[in-house]
């Protein structure tokens, strides 16, 4: 649809809002993805990072401050959150990139556990990509299927050609 999302959080002493926005090519507002902050906060969407769209058209949001990450509709309308707060598998720790692969499976820069996950469609995880990372902080796919993560810490870009 060529639309331009962008997510926005405002943070005050003891909350976070955050929200999503669909603007046209020309800047005109079209939607705030999941409605108002009102409605975003009792789901649960306190501080949105960074933003991606599906193979479907789905809106990936990650939460650094929820650890868990939003899908959105093609229309913006909640879906389900995947990922909690913790370590184990599944679980996030200030997420922030995002990004899907050539088979729908989601890939989350799991930055405060040092490691990227992946995830499927669903939000359902499937295993670590990697775990020796110190703040990975974006994730893109390559043009023939390579992931592309950013080390924040180190200030680094590496590539993975499979995983």
């Amino acid at each position: 649809r060529n639309h331009i999302l962008i997510t926005q959080a405002t943070r005050e002493v003891g909350q976070s809002n955050g929200v999503v926005q669909v603007y046209s090519p020309d800047g005109t507002l079209l939607t705030t993805v999941g409605g108002d902050a009102s409605t975003l906060w009792q789901q649960g969407l306190k501080a949105p990072q960074f933003i991606a769209v599906g193979g479907e058209g789905n809106i990936l949001v990650s939460d650094c401050q929820s650890h868990s990450v939003f899908v959105f509709n093609v229309d913006g309308k909640f879906l389900f959150k995947f990922g909690e707060e913790g370590s184990g598998e599944g679980q996030l720790k200030s997420p922030q990139g995002i990004c899907t692969d050539s088979s729908g499976n989601i890939i989350v820069a799991d930055r405060k556990n040092s490691r990227v996950e992946l995830f499927d469609h669903a939000g359902v995880f499937l295993k670590h990509i990697t775990t020796n990372m110190r703040w990975p902080w974006a994730v893109a796919m390559a043009p023939h299927g390579q992931l592309i993560v950013t080390d924040d810490a180190d200030n680094t870009v590496t590539i993975i050609h499979s995983y």
